[in-house]
Order: C-alpha cells, then structure tokens, then sequence
C-alpha cells in the first residue's frame, strides 16, 4: 500500500528578501525525489505564495514538477514556524483523503535527506507512530546542541492515517488557543502522544542535513558552511 509525504515549506519571508531560499529548497527536493521509494506520493506545501508563478526560481519549478501542490497563502509561522506547519497539516487533511494510504509523513521541505533511511523506517514500521526526539550535530566540531525535553521532533515523523486525523484535530485546538504562539509544535507533538497514551516507535536519528541561519543570525537568511547541522 502507498504512503503519502506532507512536504511543508516557507519559501517567501521578511528575513529573505531576494527568494534565495527558493534555492535551496530546490536543492532539497531534488534529493527528496532521488532517494524515496516508489511507494510513496509526495504533496508540497507551501503558506507563503498564492500559486506556482509566485515561484521566481526556475530550478525550484522544475523540482516541483507535476507533483500536486497546495498553495496555502497564510503564513501564521513567522514567528512560531512550526505552528505555521502545523496549519498547513490541518489543511492538507481537510482537502486529501489520507485514508487512501498506509502511513502519513509529516516533513519539514527544507532539509537536505541524505538516504532512504526514514522511509524505510516508515515502511517497516509496526506501531501507528514513528517519532522521536533526535539529537542536532555540528558536523564541523562534532559537538552535541542540548536537547529539549517533554517534546518530539517534528522535522520528520509518520503516523497511520487513523492517528494523523486525529492529531490534525487535536493541533488545530491547539492553533486556535489564545496562547498557541507560546507552545512550540516539538510540545504539541509530544502532548499528544502522551496526553493520548498512544504507543510509539522510536527512531533516534534521521540522517539530515539542515540549513539553521537564524542560530548565527536571526535577521537575515544565509548559506554558510556554519550553519549546518547533522540531525
């Protein structure tokens, strides 16, 4: 049975204002079509752009290709991104069918995949959810970023179609409560897990590389070799 990819992605914002991020997402949906299985269907997503000729990188166009895209001009993230994404879920399960398929991943767009590992993960999965809290790796010095707790990353994760509508109500709850911009959606991942008792597969690395620039410098989006980190 097919599987389905929610792929999330920003691509116009203040800190960028020459759309260089339109780039690197290009680069990273290229590797994303290159090393996933057959098995899975892939829908991109974006909160920033009103329809695909918004999008001003041809190399980005062309990553995208025909695959089914959901513009969702509504960026409610600039300040919590990941409450952003977490929009963009709740309205991707209120226009697809996730029933069709045997498992949803939830996936932040704009991270470079190494290898199939998740997927493969993904596939081979028994339980109805795989997450977890991973550790973040500056490959330059090898150091370890401290870890958060009482939470579950959410750059990637995957659940049966049963457990992913229900957290798509349960976080949009969440997004319509007068202090959700205080709650980071690593919180509400985990909130619902626990809150629910729902059991879980553990998957303690995800073989990323991630572009973190707002860490060096929140003002202005770069590409630097300082900014990457291993997840």
């Amino acid at each position: 049975m097919r599987s389905l990819i929610l792929c999330f992605s920003s691509f116009i914002v203040p800190t960028d204002p020459n759309k260089s991020r339109m780039e690197e997402y290009a680069i990273c949906y290229e590797q994303l079509k290159r090393i996933c299985p057959s098995n899975f269907d892939t829908i991109f997503i974006d909160n920033t752009i009103e329809c695909k000729a918004q999008i001003t990188n041809q190399r980005l166009v062309s990553a995208i290709g025909d695959t089914t895209f959901i513009f969702y001009n509504r960026n409610i993230g600039l300040v919590n991104k990941g409450l952003g994404e977490l929009d963009m879920m709740v309205a991707a399960e209120e226009k697809f069918d996730f029933d069709q398929y045997s498992k949803i991943v939830y996936l932040t767009g704009r991270k470079f995949i190494t290898c199939p590992y998740v997927f493969d993960r993904t596939n081979n999965c028994d339980s109805e959810i795989l997450v977890g809290n991973q550790p973040i790796i500056n490959p330059i010095t090898g150091g370890i970023y401290p870890m958060g707790t009482q939470m579950f990353g959410d750059m990637f994760f995957a659940m049966s179609p049963e457990k992913m509508k229900k957290y798509c109500k349960y976080a949009k709850s969440k997004l319509t409560s007068i202090n959700s911009i205080q709650i980071g959606s690593e919180q509400i991942l985990f909130s619902f897990i626990k809150e629910n008792d729902y059991s879980y597969e553990n998957i303690e690395h995800l073989g990323f590389v991630r572009n973190d620039w707002a860490m060096v410098n929140p003002y202005i989006y770069s590409r630097r070799p300082e900014n990457l980190q291993v997840v």
